[in-house]
């Protein structure tokens, strides 16, 4: 492993971030991918929902049915402006209030693969409800 020296520059910031990095565990390239947020022309990108699409089908709709419209919370299609960082953080680390619990998905899955659900996820907000 190497060492990361800071630059002689370096302020208390950079203390924090490498501490930071060690009690996390993460490699450098690891807080740099998961520290990563797409823009969201990148979220919007139909390539990028249509993987979403296909990995939520494998994963998530058994608990959110295949269009976001199942589950103990509020279909995904009648939340609008939802924050992106906000669903990631909930499918990467999971939720749990009362009974209602989301197993995290980190080390499950990948950061690409997150990202790409969550541009599903917010490809739905807004639209109509699908049909039965």
């Amino acid at each position: 492993m190497t060492r990361m020296r800071p630059p002689d520059t370096a302020g208390p910031a950079w203390r924090i971030a490498a501490v930071a990095l060690l009690l996390t565990g993460l490699s450098t390239a690891q807080a740099q991918e998961a520290a990563a947020v797409p823009s969201a022309e990148e979220l919007r990108n139909p390539e990028w929902v249509q993987a979403g699409r296909e990995k939520f089908g494998q994963i998530c709709a058994y608990c959110h049915g295949k269009e976001g419209d199942s589950g103990k919370n509020r279909p995904f299609r009648e939340r609008v402006d939802w924050d992106p960082v906000q669903i990631h953080d909930v499918i990467t680390n999971g939720r749990k209030r009362g009974a209602n619990v989301m197993p995290a998905w980190k080390g499950s899955l990948s950061d690409e693969d997150i990202w790409r659900i969550t541009a599903f996820i917010r490809s739905l907000g807004g639209q109509p409800r699908a049909q039965p």
